[in-house]
C-alpha cells in the first residue's frame, strides 16, 4: 500500500444548509441557538443539522426535536430542505471549478476530487491545500476534509470528521485503522456481524485477507475491501458547471425594501463575479427577482452602458438602480439570472488619450443611466439609410454600441447638414467634384432621386448641393 499515491481529496461540510442560513444572518441571530429538523420514520423530527450556540447547550445530531426544544425552550427550529442544500452542493463545486477541474458531487454534503493531475501543478500536496483553504474560506461552511489513495477512503476519513491531509499513503492508512467500524459505510447488519467476532476498527480489519474474509462474509466484503484499498474504483461522474448564470437565495425573513436586500445581493453578485471570472466573460445586463408570499415576483432588469464583471462596480450601479425602484411587496427570496454574455476583450495600452479614457466614460454612463433611467441617456447614432436626412438618430447608449453601418470611402459626406434643404442659384456655384446619383426611399413612401455636387460659393465655402426635379438646393457644409 505504501506504493499507492493519494490522488484524492474529499471535502464533507455536515451543515451546508445550516451554513448557508446563518451566513445570511445578522451576527445576533447566528449566536441564537438553532437547529434544522428533519421527519424520520415514526419517530418524530430530529435534529441533522445545528449551530455551535445549540451544540454548547447540549443538542446533539440525531436527538428528538422534544429533547431538544426542552433543553433550549427558545430554540429556533426549521425544515431541513433537501432540494435546496443539492443546489448548495452544485454552487459550492462551482467555487472550487476555478482550481480543480475533475470535481464529483457526492451528495448530500460532499466533493470528491481527483487531485492526481494537479500535484505538479500546484508543486505538491501543501501548496494545493493552501490554495484550496483560500478558496473554501470564500463559502461560509464548517467543512472536514481528507486525502486518500481511493475515493472511498478519503470520503470515510472525511466523514468521520477526521482532516488528514497528507502526501504520504502511510498516514491514510493509520488513520483508516483507528475509524470504528460504525464509521466503515458498511450496511447496519454487516457492521453488526463484523462486531460480532470481534472486528471493532477498520484496522481490524485491514489486516485480514481478502481470501478469509470472502470465506466467511461473501464477495461484498472483498469488493468493499478493494474499493477501499484502491485495487476498484467506481467510475466518477463529474461536474460541469452550466453555461448560463442563476442563483436564488433565501431571505429567512420578510425583507420589506430594497435597501435591506442589499446584504444577500452582494452575496448573489459575489458568485456571479466567481462564475464570470472563471470564463472570461462580462455581461451588460442582469436580472433581479424578488419573490412574495401570494404575489406575482417583482422583476427588475438592471442594464450596463460598459460590459461588467466585479461584484464591486455591479453592486454600485445595482444600488443606484434599486434607489429608484419600490418593492411592492415584501420579499422572502431573491434571484438573479444573466443570459447574455460576452467575451471579456483585454484594452492594450494606448498613446491616445481619447482611447484611454473610453472606459472612464462608459462608467460614468453606466452611473447616470441606473440614477436616471436607460433612456435618458443618448447618443448620436448611425442608420443603414443612404438618405442623408435619415442616416442619423438618437439612440440609448447600449443601442449605440452595436457595430454602425460601413460606410463607402469613396464617398464624401459632410459634417454639418442643413435641418431643411434650401434652394439656391446654381450660377452662384462653381462645380468641383460629382455628380453622385442618390436613388433610394421608395419603401416608405419618401423616394428622393437626386445627384449630389461638392461646389463653392462666391465666398469660397465648400457646400453639398444637390439637383433634383425641383431645382437645385444647398443640403449641408463642409468644414
Amino acid at each position: 500500500m505504501s506504493a499507492r499515491v493519494n490522488g484524492w481529496l474529499y471535502v464533507h461540510a455536515p451543515y451546508l444548509l445550516l451554513d448557508e442560513q446563518l451566513a445570511a444572518q445578522a451576527e445576533n441571530e447566528r449566536e441564537q441557538p438553532q437547529v434544522l429538523l428533519q421527519q424520520q420514520g415514526s419517530t418524530g423530527p430530529r435534529v441533522v443539522q445545528l449551530n455551535a450556540a445549540a451544540q454548547t447547550a447540549g443538542i446533539q445530531r440525531g436527538m428528538a426535536m422534544v429533547t431538544a426544544t426542552t433543553l433550549v425552550p427558545d430554540l429556533i427550529c426549521r425544515d431541513y430542505q433537501h432540494n435546496r442544500e443539492q443546489w448548495l452542493l452544485q454552487q459550492l463545486a462551482q467555487l472550487l471549478y476555478q482550481d480543480v477541474a475533475q470535481i464529483a458531487l457526492q451528495p448530500p454534503q460532499g466533493l470528491l476530487f481527483e487531485v492526481r493531475s494537479l500535484l505538479r501543478l500546484y508543486g505538491g500536496w501543501q501548496a494545493l491545500q493552501k490554495q484550496l483553504q483560500q478558496r473554501l474560506q470564500e463559502a461560509p461552511i464548517r467543512y472536514y476534509w481528507a486525502s486518500g489513495y481511493s475515493p472511498l477512503a478519503a470520503r470515510l476519513l472525511a466523514q468521520a470528521e477526521v482532516s488528514v491531509l497528507s502526501a504520504d499513503p502511510q498516514v491514510t492508512t493509520a488513520a483508516l485503522a483507528q475509524l470504528p467500524i460504525q464509521a466503515s459505510g458498511l450496511e447496519t447488519r454487516a457492521q453488526q456481524r463484523l462486531l460480532d467476532v470481534g472486528m471493532t476498527t477498520l484496522g481490524s480489519l485491514l489486516q485480514r485477507s481478502n481470501s478469509a474474509l470472502g470465506a466467511r462474509f461473501g464477495k461484498d466484503i472483498t469488493h468493499y475491501l478493494a474499493e477501499l484499498r484502491g485495487d476498484f474504483s467506481p467510475p466518477q461522474r463529474y461536474y460541469r458547471p452550466p453555461a448560463q448564470f442563476y442563483q436564488r437565495i433565501d431571505l429567512l425573513s420578510e425583507v420589506e425594501s430594497w435597501p435591506q436586500l442589499v446584504f444577500a445581493l452582494k452575496r448573489l453578485l459575489q458568485q456571479l463575479e466567481v462564475f464570470l471570472q472563471g470564463r472570461q466573460l462580462s455581461t451588460r445586463n442582469l436580472r433581479l427577482q424578488a419573490y412574495h408570499r401570494d404575489q406575482a415576483p417583482t422583476v427588475v432588469v438592471i442594464q450596463f452602458a460598459h460590459a461588467v464583471w466585479q461584484q464591486r462596480d455591479m453592486l454600485q450601479l445595482c444600488q443606484l438602480h434599486l434607489e429608484r425602484q419600490v418593492l411592492p411587496f415584501p420579499a422572502l427570496e431573491l434571484s438573479i439570472r444573466v443570459r447574455e454574455l460576452e467575451n471579456r476583450q483585454a484594452h492594450a495600452n494606448s498613446l491616445l488619450p481619447v482611447q484611454q479614457e473610453l472606459p472612464a466614460v462608459a462608467a460614468l454612463v453606466s452611473r447616470l443611466q441606473a440614477r436616471l433611467g436607460e433612456h435618458a441617456i443618448q447618443v448620436p447614432q448611425v442608420q443603414a439609410d443612404w438618405r442623408p436626412e435619415h442616416a442619423h438618430c438618437l439612440a440609448t447608449w447600449s443601442r449605440s454600441q452595436a457595430a454602425a453601418p460601413a460606410l463607402n470611402p469613396s464617398q464624401r459626406r459632410p459634417v454639418w447638414l442643413l435641418p431643411q434643404a434650401q434652394p439656391i442659384d446654381r450660377r452662384q456655384w462653381q462645380l468641383h467634384w460629382g455628380p453622385e446619383r442618390l436613388q433610394s426611399g421608395w419603401w416608405d413612401d419618401q423616394p428622393c432621386v437626386r445627384d449630389y455636387f461638392i461646389a463653392v460659393d462666391e465666398f469660397q465655402r465648400q457646400g453639398w448641393i444637390y439637383h433634383d426635379p425641383q431645382g437645385w438646393f444647398l443640403h449641408g457644409w463642409f468644414s
